[in-house]
């Protein structure tokens, strides 16, 4: 019985590829998928994460590990809105300081600066809102944006 369950698991083994990929990914889910599945965290709950609908205008910091990501109809007629959350390791007032440059950009107008949060918008057609805050040596940022579709 050991004997064939050591040779159905060489077999299974080689079929799959060998075992581990050495590939990489510049896609931030796919990092995201991959540093949970070795932490032990479901992939699916992980991928759930995917912001890659995200309109073009919400900015997200380079090296940013998503942890949240929703988005949806809001209740308002034609408009959308949603919420990304996400850790990164440079410090707050780096990541805000480019969130307003990226928002400021896309052709989004100021309405609101502080130290911590940074909002702008475009009448009711687009609205983001930029919250950053320290976290383990680097910065959380919540990022709050709505959208006319």
């Amino acid at each position: 019985m050991m004997r064939h369950l050591f040779v159905s698991t060489a077999l299974l083994v080689s079929a799959c590829g060998g075992g581990a990929s050495t590939e990489t990914t510049n896609d931030p889910t796919g990092q995201n998928v991959a540093d949970a599945a070795s932490k032990g965290k479901p992939a699916a709950i992980t991928a759930a994460a995917d912001c890659s609908n995200k309109p073009d205008f919400v900015p997200v910091h380079d090296g940013a590990q998503i942890t949240t990501c929703v988005s949806g109809p809001d209740g308002t007629p034609q408009h959308v809105s949603g919420t990304i959350v996400y850790l990164v390791k440079a410090q707050p007032a780096e990541v805000l300081g480019w969130s307003r440059a990226q928002a400021n950009a896309s052709g989004l107008g100021q309405r609101m600066s502080t130290p911590t949060q940074y909002s702008a918008g475009e009448d009711s057609k687009r609205s983001l809102l930029i919250v950053v805050e320290p976290m383990n040596g680097g910065t959380r940022a919540t990022v709050n944006w709505g959208s006319g579709v």
